[in-house]
């Protein structure tokens, strides 16, 4: 039996189906990742077909049925599509990686409602401010990890437990996690900060910080980030967003 569903969600991916409909991926607030078909999407008078577009945040309808991989939208009204985001490609970039991970790493019908609110918090941030989007970015990414369970312990050394802001340099094993100077001399190392990259790194999260970051600082984060995601999850193979922008 199915029940007439309304939820606001953001639109991660379409493509086009049959003659005339078309199928999206969305990630609800209620519901989490779910895709539905748009019948007669593609006409040139729908208004739900022109509503229903990528990276667009709308109040989803649709029939929802329990087991049914594939939910019939009915209506899609638009909250906001971000026109600065799209009209600049450094913020499109980003704002695209960020859809990215939520479309390849969370799981269907797996409702999250802390994450929600983070896409749609930092999605507004680059769009109104004037905080450089790598950076948005990464804060964001840090903040992804944690939610989707690969929060990384930064307090003590993996080996042997000391507290990693007395090393002068930390490490990163992939079966150890991060670890001290001195116990990274007896294992493979996949990633070295400096005390001070690994500090900002930690700052990312911390509200109200008075850090700051270079470019370069926030891509060496970020990179790390992605090699990470790459060994612990299996058919990742990094965000291609980063790469087509």
């Amino acid at each position: 039996m199915s029940s007439i569903i309304k939820t606001r969600a953001f639109v991660l991916s379409k493509l086009d189906f049959g003659d005339t409909s078309k199928i999206a991926k969305f990630y609800t607030e209620d519901y989490g990742r779910i895709s539905g078909i748009i019948k007669g999407a593609r006409s040139p008078k729908s208004k739900i077909g022109k509503t229903i577009d990528l990276m667009n945040f709308v109040e989803l309808v649709f029939y929802g049925k329990e087991n049914r991989e594939i939910q019939v939208v009915t209506q899609a009204d638009l909250i906001s599509h971000y026109p600065k985001i799209k009209s600049d490609l450094e913020k499109l970039k980003y704002a695209s990686a960020i859809l990215e991970l939520t479309l390849r790493l969370t799981l269907e019908n797996d409702p999250h409602k802390r994450l929600f609110n983070g896409i749609e918090r930092i999605l507004s941030r680059i769009e109104n401010e004037k905080t450089e989007p790598i950076l948005l970015f990464a804060m964001f990414f840090k903040f992804f990890l944690e939610e989707i369970g690969y929060g990384l312990v930064t307090e003590k050394c993996g080996e042997c437990n000391n507290k990693l802001v007395d090393s002068k340099t930390i490490s990163y094993n992939h079966n150890l996690g991060m670890i001290c100077d001195e116990c990274s001399k007896n294992h493979l190392i996949s990633f070295e900060f400096s005390l001070e990259l690994f500090n900002k790194m930690v700052c990312l999260s911390q509200r109200n910080n008075k850090c700051s970051f270079t470019e370069d600082e926030l891509k060496d984060m970020i990179t790390f980030f992605e090699r990470f995601l790459v060994y612990h999850v299996d058919q990742f193979n990094g965000i291609k967003s980063l790469k087509i922008f």
